[in-house]
């Protein structure tokens, strides 16, 4: 085993290794030792992180777990990307002496976990394969994201880092089945890779944090005027509130100023500065961009910038006076087209709603990233209301998806109170829920319910059998069109009892109704129930038709046992040829088909008033997008 104690070349300090897992560490004199495998160790050149930038809570030594596996924190370094920064934390397991990382960057949080690298990477290939295209390897296809170059990168504490080049390249891949692979690209012969673990800030419980500390950084603009970007290093450009002047922090040296002006105005309805809780989460205004979509429709809309110092970045947009809370998600969507028109996410159905570029009209404040090169970048907005999935698209950036979700007006008026004014709603927004259902999933759930109501029936009428009571046939008398026929004796032995009847009639062109009404013996109540039968038949145009049905059943329900008389009245219509006769059969404990189908009658009621009320409501929202699977033609 190697040595874990060397002498720092500088100051002479000891400089003691804690973990076999860690290669570099720096010195309390600032200095970089990198530990060699052969057990020499050599000085490096690499940029410290200083503490007034540490721009994180998390800190060498602090604590957490995932997965029940508790963890330490040794130290970091920091990657500078063309537009984003991400720290990388190495961590120990403490149970089983293992390392990985704890990857950090704008409120999303991921476990980094070594794995073998794919063997089908090797060479160019990884080189070659450009974000959006698919890839097999693992056994499985993967789809690469994203493909970021370092362009400088700094230390903090005691870290692992395979080989310690200037430069190097990451690529992130993600398969439909939501496994996410990340490979770092030092040399073409070391690529160590990655399984991606997405976790939050709050499942992560980490102790013996730090206090945030981030003096950003003061930019003199050519109007004269200084601008304090207070969530750099994070945020990597800005607009200057007093001339409009864009500026976009460039190859991880400094701010440059890049094209483009202010057409019109800013004029946020959110002051800048102002803080309001979303989701739980107290966020800093720190930007306001007005966007336009590039196509004949010229649909504007607005953009805010929030940050927080543990949860990142988020971002309110208002279209119309609706609002949509967006965050950037690392485990999203993967669908296999990335030219589909829907997918199925998580158990919902998300539909294609609108697709597009834009240009940036106007801009105030400091931003994630740099929105003002993006115009070569194409957006597709998935809805399932409330929520949407976004995705943008570009060649230089690759793939980022952001979850969306509708918030009520008056949840922004409450919380920006004084320093928000509410822009006038109109239309339904594109996750407004107004009611919203999802049709398919009602379609399942009411065919579940009925499944359900039909074994239900099926259980409390199986084991009953049928009991005959009555079976006579009864004659009108010559001179009457009412016969009244009273059965003694009818027993029902159950404490409750369905009671059946059926009558039957050789009609022919006529009718005849039937009331039956049981008598209790003993206490004089009565249960009653009447049909009427008619049959009629004939020759038109040389062909035969005919309605009505020679037969006919009814019910008696939850009649009490006891002893009972039935008495029968009947009529027949009169005229030349009246009915005779009809028979009737009468049974106890008979089972009914008629409460099952109210029932179901009853349960359809409030799907068919939600589907009539949604479809409206749908087709009204739809009328904004091109994909829209509805009609207007008549409209």
């Amino acid at each position: 085993m190697h040595s874990s104690i060397y002498q720092c070349p500088n100051c002479s300090r000891a400089v003691n290794f804690t973990s076999p897992y860690t290669t570099v560490k720096e010195c309390v004199c600032g200095t970089v030792i990198n530990r060699m495998n052969n057990g020499t160790f050599l000085p490096r050149p690499f940029p410290t992180i200083v503490a007034a930038d540490n721009a994180t809570v998390i800190a060498p030594g602090t604590a957490g777990q995932w997965k029940g596996k508790k963890f330490t924190v040794t130290g970091r370094f920091r990657v500078w990307q063309e537009e984003t920064l991400v720290s990388y934390w190495t961590i120990i397991f403490q149970e089983e002496s293992l390392g990985g990382y704890l990857v950090e960057g704008y409120g999303m949080y991921a476990i980094y976990l070594p794995k073998e690298p794919p063997a089908e990477l090797t060479g160019d290939v990884i080189k070659n394969l450009a974000t959006g295209h698919n890839k097999q390897f693992y056994g499985q296809t993967y789809m690469l994201l994203r493909k970021n170059h370092c362009k400088k990168w700094d230390v903090e504490g005691e870290l692992y880092i395979p080989e310690c080049g200037n430069t190097f390249i990451t690529y992130d891949f993600s398969s439909p089945n939501g496994q996410v692979v990340h490979i770092i690209e030092y040399w073409p012969q070391v690529r160590p890779a990655f399984e991606v673990h997405y976790t939050d800030f709050t499942s992560l419980a980490l102790t013996h944090t730090r206090t945030y500390e981030n003096r950003g950084v003061m930019l003199n603009c050519t109007c004269g005027k200084g601008i304090h970007i207070v969530s750099f290093p994070y945020a990597q450009s800005v607009a200057c509130s007093h001339c409009g002047t864009r500026y976009a922090y460039k190859n991880g040296n400094n701010f440059s100023k890049v094209a483009g002006h202010n057409i019109m105005t800013p004029k946020p309805v959110i002051k800048l500065g102002s803080v309001g809780t979303i989701k739980g989460i107290p966020y800093k205004v720190l930007g306001y961009i007005m966007k336009e979509e590039r196509n004949q429709y010229k649909a504007r809309w607005t953009e805010y910038t929030l940050f927080h110092e543990t949860e990142g970045y988020a971002f309110l947009s208002e279209f119309e006076g609706h609002w949509i809370y967006l965050r950037e998600h690392g485990k999203t969507p993967v669908p296999t087209d990335m030219y589909t028109e829907g997918f199925r996410y998580e158990g919902k159905d998300y539909d294609l709603f609108n697709k597009y570029s834009y240009n940036v009209i106007s801009a105030v404040g400091e931003f994630a990233a740099n929105p003002f090169n993006d115009g070569s970048v194409q957006c597709w907005e998935f809805i399932s209301p409330p929520i949407m999935w976004a995705r943008e698209q570009s060649p230089e950036e690759g793939i980022a998806w952001f979850k969306g979700h509708h918030i009520p007006a008056r949840d922004i008026a409450a919380t920006f109170s004084d320093n928000v004014k509410m822009p006038m709603s109109t239309g339904i927004g594109t996750l407004q829920p107004n009611g919203y259902v999802n049709l398919k999933q009602m379609l399942k759930y009411v065919l579940i319910a009925i499944g359900l109501l039909i074994v239900i029936h099926l259980f409390t009428t199986g084991s009953t059998t049928e009991k005959q009571l009555v079976d006579t046939q009864i004659y009108f008398a010559d001179s009457s069109n009412t016969q009244t026929t009273v059965i003694e004796d009818v027993r029902l032995e159950q404490s409750s009892s369905s009671v059946k009847l059926l009558i039957n009639s050789s009609l022919n062109n006529t009718w005849v109704e039937v009331e039956a009404t049981l008598v209790n013996k003993d206490d004089g109540s009565e249960y009653t129930v009447s049909k009427g039968i008619e049959y009629y038949s004939g020759m038109e145009d040389g062909e035969s038709w005919s309605e009505g049905n020679l037969n006919g059943e009814m019910y008696l329900s939850s009649v009490p046992g006891g002893n009972y008389t039935l008495k029968l009245t009947a009529t027949r219509e009169g005229g030349f040829y009246p009915v005779g006769s009809y028979h009737v059969t009468a049974y106890a404990g008979a089972t009914s088909m008629r409460n099952l189908f109210i029932c179901i009658g009853l349960l359809l009621l409030w799907p068919i008033f939600k589907y009539i009320t949604s479809y409206y409501s749908e087709k009204k929202r739809w009328a904004n997008s091109d994909y829209s699977k509805f009609n207007y033609g008549s409209e």
